[in-house]
């Protein structure tokens, strides 16, 4: 494997504040080893969590902690899910690696209960560590992991990652950026910086969207 065990095995708990009331049904797009589908089963009231995962090795080790996994590529699988039947659909840090991600997401939202919501991650392209080497070195190098993930085949700043749900259908209704940090002086930068320069320092968007 070219990334490490860790990149299968995150528990994204960052979400919590963009989850709906009702979590009875989950798929995850990208489960890796299932550890946030497990999270949410043991303390969210979720009473079946099903995932998707390209990795085998990743899947073998997601099949001890969910109800149902499929192994295989999202973009050509049918899913054997009933339609209208789930309350959210995760696809975090998946639909970068993807071709068609706005066909994916819209494949997805027929499986979605009509108030089911659907959370994703995108990286955002934007930040200074992929712009500054863009414009003072002419640098635009590809890395294992991060904003330049050599696997990425799609990018995304927030108003396109917004529009990539909101062309599905979905009504957007939450963006949160990560990587401007909590401390005060990270507080007081966000709320005295214009937003154009925020978004430099903006690492990626989740972002809630409801049918």
């Amino acid at each position: 494997m070219d990334v490490s065990d860790n990149y299968f095995s995150y528990t994204r708990s960052e979400i919590v504040s963009l989850l709906p009331d009702n979590l009875d049904k989950v798929l995850e797009i990208g489960c890796g080893t299932g550890k946030t589908l497990e999270w949410l089963k043991e303390h969210k009231n979720c009473r079946w969590a099903c995932g998707v995962e390209i990795s085998s090795f990743a899947a073998a080790e997601a099949r001890k902690v969910v109800d149902e996994i499929f192994l295989g590529n999202i973009e050509s699988m049918d899913l054997p899910i009933e339609k209208n039947s789930l309350d959210l659909i995760l696809c975090l840090d998946v639909l970068e690696h993807t071709i068609d991600p706005w066909g994916v997401v819209v494949n997805l939202r027929d499986l979605l209960k009509w108030d089911g919501s659907i959370i994703v991650s995108l990286p955002n392209v934007r930040n200074k560590k992929v712009i500054f080497p863009l414009l003072f070195k002419g640098q635009w190098t590809y890395e294992k992991s991060g904003l330049l993930d050599k696997s990425h085949l799609r990018f995304f700043v927030r108003q396109s990652a917004i529009e990539l749900l909101s062309s599905a259908g979905f009504t957007v209704d939450m963006v949160l950026p990560t990587g401007l940090g909590k401390s005060r002086k990270s507080q007081f930068l966000n709320k005295m910086l214009p937003c154009f320069v925020k978004s430099f320092f903006e690492y990626q968007y989740l972002i809630r969207g409801v049918k």
